[in-house]
């Protein structure tokens, strides 16, 4: 996200003129899970919550100054915005889509590998994302000289929320068939929807950051075998199963 400065004030008027609706959506949107499933996920429902509490609570006045750049990195030597960036976010709405894709999958995927290994998970992904962002803004810069660039800013868990969502989708089998003006049938594999996601969330929220997407996509991509290898694919279906029987098994 670049700092532009009257940009930058832009979306902070939006946190104080929209205050309480995201995070309101938000509870709403984490019911949707079964709260039994919240139970069997410890890891993911305590980062939920932290995350929740520091923006109704502790929201930083200036988050900027906790974002990791090029220019943060390098030339101000900020290191450790790059752990403490990935708890702040620039307002409201930025913290509601990030955790409304995190809450999607990352349930399903702690249950499925336990806590220890999601969060062994989670570190990898997060850092692979700063990693590529950081690469694709330095060649991006070296290739346009725009300082925009180097300016432009990693905050947030949006690049670990667009990396599990690819490894979620490479666990789903199949295609989608969608229909051309030939009358002919384009058969999409399942696999890249979350490349679809990366250019079609820029219409709804322009104001996202489309290399710290892609940066969370690439690093999704280049975890995949290794994750698949090690723990196979997220069987959403055989999960949910299970969780109904054992309600099921409860209520009697």
């Amino acid at each position: 996200m670049h700092t532009d400065q009257s940009h930058w004030h832009k979306l902070q008027r939006l946190n104080v003129s929209h205050h309480g609706i995201a995070l309101c959506l938000l509870v709403v949107q984490s019911l949707r899970i079964p709260l039994s499933l919240y139970t069997k996920a410890p890891i993911c429902s305590a980062l939920v919550t932290t995350f929740i509490i520091t923006e109704a609570f502790g929201h930083a006045k200036s988050p900027i100054r906790f974002c990791v750049s090029l220019q943060s990195l390098i030339i101000k030597a900020k290191w450790y915005n790059i752990f403490v960036s990935h708890f702040c976010h620039v307002n409201e709405w930025h913290l509601y889509h990030n955790l409304t894709g995190f809450i999607r999958h990352a349930v399903y995927m702690e249950k499925m590998i336990g806590c220890k290994n999601l969060i062994k998970v989670l570190v990898d992904l997060l850092f692979r994302s700063q990693l590529f962002h950081l690469i694709l803004n330095n060649v991006l810069y070296i290739w346009t000289s725009d300082e925009g660039y180097a300016n432009d800013c990693y905050i947030g868990i949006s690049g670990l929320v667009f990396a599990i969502n690819v490894l979620s989708n490479f666990s789903i089998k199949g295609h989608w068939e969608v229909a051309t003006p030939l009358g002919t049938r384009l058969h999409i594999s399942k696999s890249l929807i979350a490349w679809l996601d990366l250019f079609l969330i820029q219409f709804p929220i322009p104001t996202s950051s489309f290399v710290g997407h892609c940066a969370g996509v690439l690093a999704g991509l280049s975890y995949k075998t290794a994750y698949f290898e090690k723990y196979g694919p997220i069987n959403f279906n055989e999960l949910e199963r299970l969780e109904d029987t054992d309600e099921q098994t409860s209520s009697h």
